[in-house]
């Protein structure tokens, strides 16, 4: 989307790998496996807790005056001067700051979104929140836009993009009363990043574990997760040779991929619904599928969180090293702020260690998930049926580790 060369997934090819690829997918599978045993054998009591918290989206000054900057610059470089994508801070700002950049500050600071929210400085609506289903549906449309539409990275386009999200943000927020976090998904989506911080006071990875727990049970969270899911797993299969030897030339064209971008996203979903209701009739209990759905929500999101950091990785790592060219004009006017030359990107890291940090996120993103998941299973299935009702679980979670390492590792 702005320097293909700089995205993360594909990045080697299987035959430069130290050890056989075969032997990386087994021991992925492996280790998954042996993490869900570990945990039935030892983990027989839950020991999360399961609270509603949400934050305040209340910005100061100095935030808002720090949004309304962020707007100006993916609004007025493309529809005031139409500046080209290879030197426009527009596509960086979107791409790289907003959308991968940001959300990984998160994982140290908190949510830094929310103090700067752009989408918020006409209507930010505070109150009791219900559902995610708007914001949810804009942020299909909005990876539709990057990843289908022929160029997410066209200043101009994206300037088109967020006038018309800002005013949809607005306009349902003042008419039908919803609050700004049932329709941002770029607020959604940084909420959730936080969910993954890491600082955290001892014991740590207790701590980790209560805040992913502790997610607001906003109906369709769920559906925002594997959303996540679903986007980032059609876009590394689409640029993989084994999907073009699949269905030719036509997964260039736009109605064919937006075909396989929905279907993607709604295998994902239905997988997910299914392994909620085979956990519910292996339970025998009575329980509600939509109410089971919402609760397991967040076990899906370390793989959420796995998927999106590792896709967009080398985006974050490399094009940001433009940023001082590009702001050198920010708005394309014709300014020289610092008489910055075009930059040369230092790829600064083997394309076998970028890929082993990816694996070791990836797994690392899995295996959390398999300990969210059995512990939510014992709190409410109990310990004697807790594994039973994860055997679907089990199967996704193995499947997508199969299915992300492959995409990281073939061209």
């Amino acid at each position: 989307m702005l320097n293909e060369t700089s995205l993360s997934h594909g990045i080697i090819n299987v035959g430069d790998l130290p050890i056989p690829f075969n032997m990386v997918l087994n021991a992925a599978v492996l280790t998954v496996v042996v993490t869900f045993v570990f945990l039935k054998v030892s983990w027989k009591e839950s020991i999360l807790t399961s609270e509603e918290k949400l934050f305040s989206t209340k910005q100061s000054p100095t935030g808002r005056l720090l949004g309304l900057l962020v707007l100006i610059l993916l609004i007025v470089p493309g529809l005031v001067n139409d500046e080209a994508a290879k030197i426009s801070i527009t596509p960086l700002v979107l791409w790289v700051f907003l959308w991968i950049g940001v959300p990984v500050l998160g994982l140290i600071f908190g949510d830094l979104y929310a103090k700067f929210n752009p989408l918020s400085i006409i209507v930010n609506q505070e109150g009791d929140s219900k559902n995610v289903y708007v914001a949810s549906f804009l942020f299909i449309c909005l990876t539709w836009f990057e990843l289908v539409w022929t160029k997410p990275g066209n200043p101009r386009h994206i300037g088109i993009v967020f006038v018309l999200l800002i005013v949809v943000v607005s306009l349902i927020q003042k008419f039908y009363k919803k609050t700004i976090i049932e329709v941002d998904p770029l607020l959604v989506l940084h909420h959730l990043y936080s969910k993954m911080r890491v600082t955290n006071k001892a014991p740590v990875f207790r701590n980790l574990l209560n805040n992913l727990s502790n997610l607001a049970q906003l109906k369709g969270i769920e559906y925002f997760i594997l959303l996540m899911i679903g986007t980032v797993t059609y876009d590394g299969l689409r640029e993989t040779t084994f999907w073009f030897n699949l269905f030719g030339t036509r997964s260039s064209e736009t109605s064919f991929s937006t075909i396989a971008f929905l279907s993607m996203n709604l295998i994902v979903i239905i997988f997910y619904r299914f392994a909620c209701y085979f956990a519910i009739r292996v339970s025998g209990e009575n329980y509600n599928l939509n109410e089971i759905s919402l609760k397991f929500g967040h076990t899906m999101l370390p793989i959420a969180f796995a998927y999106h950091v590792t896709h967009y990785l080398g985006l974050l790592l490399f094009e940001s090293q433009t940023l001082l060219y590009r702001l050198n004009d920010p708005l394309g006017f014709g300014w020289n702020l610092f008489n910055a030359q075009e930059t040369t990107v230092n790829y600064f890291l083997e394309p076998i260690v970028l890929w082993t940090i990816m694996v070791i996120v990836t797994l690392a993103g899995h295996m959390l998930s398999v300990v969210l998941a059995h512990d939510l299973s014992v709190k409410i299935f109990g310990h004697q049926k807790s594994d039973k009702t994860q055997y679907i679980f089990l199967f996704i979670t193995v499947a997508l580790t199969l299915q992300a390492l492959f995409v990281l590792s073939v061209p």
